[in-house]
């Protein structure tokens, strides 16, 4: 039934493009359909139906095609290329692969630069639930396997086609399974097929991440694997296949385009492609669009983070494909195999434009990449310098950075730079850099992708900028409907990774020669030994490690607590926020217990001589230092069938915090929560203040609202907040200098501030803003003063973003009875992408009061 309705529907439309046109063809080689039993666009294919398909075709090709398995998915699916070209360029692949990592690198001469084939690399299916392009890989890599036409022989020996043919293995097995345990072919907008329940959500990883947009963050597994495999080839051109538009989108792309990828050298050769993809889909009737939507700012997308290594990035969206047949609003029907067929022609035309121009396309690349070695695509911007007196967290950051190729060293010595940019106040001047602090040198192969992701403002077009301020003037004040123009980004425009890690940082306008080593001189590894003290011990708090740590010795029963004032003890002075192990509290194996969590989590116990404070009253023993209670944490997923917006909670706690917690149904809000000391509420459906929950809270649990939590705002809830007056525009993702207040608990682990507070950068986005509490605990706010300059990284507007979020809190606690309400108005967990507001989230979690 479900096949003929697929053929009904075919029957409707042109004639179905041949994907067997391009003979003769090796019969040896199996056709997709032959062990599919069935043709494209009749059902989803699973992934070990397609694995079938591409394995048959790589073993009976093996003089056209390698396969080279590359890494896993976090659900254990093997992740693959295949390498497509002549068998006199497969047999030589290795040495192909070595030219491209010295042109890479700037070291091979013209004579290597010209005889190197450029390699093509076309993607399929990051989204999951987008499978037109799983689809279509398949019958792009028969055709290139197994066509014996002029066309496909003369194009193979010119260039390197390089398939992934399932980029996100998890989310698409999620939804085809699904799918296709239901699918009957209708049409219909309304049809029960066309649903896809927020649990499947085949778009995203396991993790529930869109990995199109972690290559900022570098967080997922499938993400680092896949750009470490990427950087072993250096290709000069990336396509992305997509889903699903009104009309097939191709690049080139509208503004704004990230200055770092060479404006004018991506136009040019997206020009290029785009007129050669457009010639295809001419020729076969097939609509299109360009210039619109779909914007290259943000290096996170995969199109963006490869033009800014070099290649022409591209992203390409189908307009057919997520169900077997869709209902158009004209009234006619789209259907799965049309997106097979324009993914399918879009990429094969790439593979006819980029054999045809391959000299040129070798000679643009090798000179991008050469003016990315000797540091003169980087302007003034020549190095970063990081500083923290706790190595940790730039460990943390270079890890972030060697994910993306970015190199990175520790200075041995002291050195000083007169030309210092200062990322916190913007002052130049003369710096002394001590030793072991983070270095960066711009001038090095992925040079342009370590601006973008350090730099700390943002460069729009200057046409760009001056439209985008205007669109909110195109309707009179106070008109809602139909209201002015929205601003025209696809995604956020501040990710500065020193704001993002909250560490000091300047960027300098000169790189002289300094000694640097890959890792931190003259430091070694906490080994976890330290000396038997008749006190107890305490652990000063500089690093997520730190409280991390001690949530592992509450949860193996070692009783622990929390300065919350200064302490100074046999000339040692101890920040409020330090954490105590007292002997009288534990029993004899307190050291052994202590030494064991040292080694897992690297941190430094100081074994204490004497309780007995220097001065003043502060001391171990004082009213002062607060007990701690073992942690037990759930976290709402969702309700039923639809999930919360848990995603990156459920990675940081899992992969990062490495904690134990109950993942909850929102009904469990209604059930017996006295187990628990915390529980975090994401954004999503089914949360609100039950009876019970707001029962718990009073009792001194700590619930945990992420992303302006309406379960807790409100006359009727927890806390009534004021939203700022005015309309502002709606900020397309911004980061924001912030004041952290010192008193609070959440502040612990963060360096004390002169004046009261700790300056950090905080992420906003979207137009619902709320002021400050009058009342107390507005946690982390922004500055009332509505002239202060309160951007630090993005897009603002002009004349109304600084006044608007003038007193704008972004961290609310709520004190209820004996418990709190944690509110933060922005999720600090979103895409993995804000480690410098990790301590705030798990002193919530752990040490709330």
């Amino acid at each position: 039934m479900l096949l003929s309705l697929v053929a009904y529907a075919s029957m409707a439309l042109s004639a179905p493009l041949d994907f067997y046109a391009d003979g003769p063809y090796d019969r040896s080689v199996p056709r997709p359909d032959s062990i599919l039993r069935c043709g494209p666009g009749e059902r989803i294919t699973t992934f070990r139906d397609q694995e079938e398909v591409l394995l048959a075709i790589a073993d009976n090709a093996k003089n056209r095609v390698r396969e080279i398995e590359f890494g896993q998915s976090v659900e254990g699916r093997p992740l693959r290329i295949f390498a497509v070209s002549s068998p006199e360029n497969i047999r030589n692949l290795d040495a192909i692969r070595s030219s491209h990592q010295k042109i890479a690198e700037g070291t091979a001469d013209k004579t290597e630069i010209r005889r190197t084939p450029p390699i093509l690399w076309i993607n399929e299916c990051i989204h999951g639930d987008e499978p037109a392009s799983f689809e279509s890989g398949m019958y792009l890599l028969y055709n290139l396997a197994a066509s014996r036409s002029q066309r496909v022989e003369d194009a193979l020996k010119k260039i390197v086609v390089m398939i992934n043919p399932v980029y996100n293995p998890d989310g698409h097995e999620r939804y085809a399974v699904y799918y296709d345990s239901l699918a009957t072919g209708s049409s219909d907008p309304m049809a029960f097929e066309a649903i896809e329940p927020s649990t499947i959500h085949g778009r995203l990883n396991h993790y529930r991440f869109d990995m199109n947009r972690d290559r900022v963050a570098m967080s997922q597994p499938e993400t680092r694997q896949e750009v470490a495999e990427f950087l072993r080839w250096n290709p000069q051109v990336y396509a992305d296949q997509h889903g699903q538009v009104e009309s097939y989108f191709f690049p080139p792309n509208p503004m704004s385009v990230n200055a770092n990828v060479d404006r004018k050298r991506l136009n040019h050769w997206t020009d290029v492609f785009g007129r050669a993809t457009g010639r295809a889909f001419d020729t076969h009737g097939f609509s299109y669009f360009i210039k619109d939507e779909f914007d290259l700012f943000y290096p996170g997308y995969l199109d963006s983070f490869t033009c800014l290594s070099g290649a022409i990035g591209m992203t390409h969206e189908t307009d057919g494909g997520k169900e077997i047949n869709r209902l158009r609003s004209d009234g006619s029907t789209l259907t799965l195999r049309n997106g097979i067929e324009k993914h399918f022609t879009s990429a094969m035309a790439l593979v006819d434009a980029t054999s045809e121009h391959r000299t040129d396309l070798m000679d643009s690349y090798a000179e991008f990449k050469k003016k990315a070695v000797t540091g003169e695509s980087a302007g003034k911007f020549k190095r970063v310098v990081v500083v923290s007196e706790d190595s940790r967290p730039l460990k943390r950051l270079q890890s972030q950075l060697a994910s993306a190729g970015i190199r990175s060293g520790w200075n041995k010595a002291p050195f000083k730079q007169p030309d210092a940019n200062d990322y916190w106040t913007g002052s130049r001047s003369t710096i002394s850099f001590p030793a072991n602090s983070l270095v960066v040198d711009i001038a090095q192969s992925q040079g342009p992708l370590a601006k973008t992701l350090l730099e700390p403002g943002s460069d729009f077009e200057p046409e760009f900028f001056k439209a985008q301020q205007g669109r909110k003037s195109t309707a009179p004040d106070g008109e809602t409907y139909p209201g002015p123009d929205g601003a025209e980004f696809y995604d956020m425009t501040g990710w500065s990774l020193p704001y993002a890690h909250n560490l000091r940082a300047w960027w300098c306008e000169s790189a002289p020669m300094i000694e640097t080593s890959s890792d931190v001189f003259g430091r070694s590894r906490p080994d976890g030994a330290f000396t038997a003290s008749p006190v107890g011990y305490a652990l000063e708090y500089s690093d997520i490690s730190d409280i991390l740590a001690v949530y592992d010795a509450l949860a193996k029963d070692v009783h622990g607590s929390v300065t919350t004032k200064p302490m100074t003890l046999a000339g040692r002075k101890y920040a409020r926020g330090t954490f105590l192990f007292l002997n009288s509290h534990n029993e004899d194996n307190l050291r052994a217990k202590l030494t064991e969590i040292a080694k897992d989590r690297h941190v430094s116990f100081v074994p204490l001589s004497t309780s007995y404070p220097d001065d003043d009253r502060q001391g171990p023993g004082s009213e002062s230092v607060m007990a701690l209670r073992k942690p037990s944490i759930g976290v709402v997923f969702g309700r039923g069938s639809e999930m919360t917006q848990v995603g990156a909670m459920w990675f940081l706690m899992d992969r990062v915090f490495k904690l134990p917690f109950t993942p909850l149904n929102a009904g469990a809000l209604n059930g017996d929560l006295s187990r628990f000391t915390c529980i975090v509420l994401p954004e999503g459906p089914g949360i609100s203040l039950t009876s019970n929950l707001r029962e718990w809270i009073n009792r001194g649990g700590v619930a945990v609202g992420l992303s302006r939590p309406s379960w807790a705002l409100g006359s009727s809830n927890l806390v009534e907040l004021s939203k700022i007056k005015g309309d502002p525009q709606s900020l397309p993702g911004s980061l924001f200098r912030a004041r952290l207040d010192d008193r609070s608990f959440l502040s612990y682990g963060y360096p004390a501030g002169l004046n009261g507070y700790t300056e950090i950068a905080v992420p906003f986005d979207g137009d619902t803003f709320y002021q400050a509490r009058k009342e107390g605990g507005s946690v982390v706010t922004l500055d009332a003063d509505p002239k202060a300059k309160k951007l630090l990284s993005g897009w603002e507007y002009e004349d109304d973003t600084e006044k608007n979020l003038a007193g704008t809190v972004w961290l609310q606690d709520v004190p209820v009875g004996r418990g709190h309400a944690v509110i933060f108005f922005q999720d600090p967990t979103d895409r993995a992408l804000w480690p410098g507001l990790h301590k705030m989230l798990l002193n919530a979690m752990i040490a709330g009061e």
